[in-house]
């Protein structure tokens, strides 16, 4: 289920940040688990993304971040 107005914030290894908006939990909790390993990869809107290192995420429930 995707919640609309939710939004993630990956912290990638080199010092980047990426905002995902309109996700779900569960995509959040997929990366979560592959978060400090070499790769972080998951599938967004029927794509495989490949985020690289992702130190932490962090998910909440408004999408206005970074606005």
């Amino acid at each position: 289920m995707v919640h609309k107005g939710a939004a993630a914030v990956l912290y990638l290894e080199n010092q980047r940040t990426v905002i995902l908006r309109n996700i779900n939990k569960t995509l959040v909790n997929e990366i979560r688990s592959q978060c400090g390993k070499k790769r972080c990869i998951c599938r967004v809107d029927g794509k495989e993304v490949d985020y690289g290192s992702v130190s932490h995420v962090v998910w909440m429930d408004r999408a206005d971040i970074g606005d």
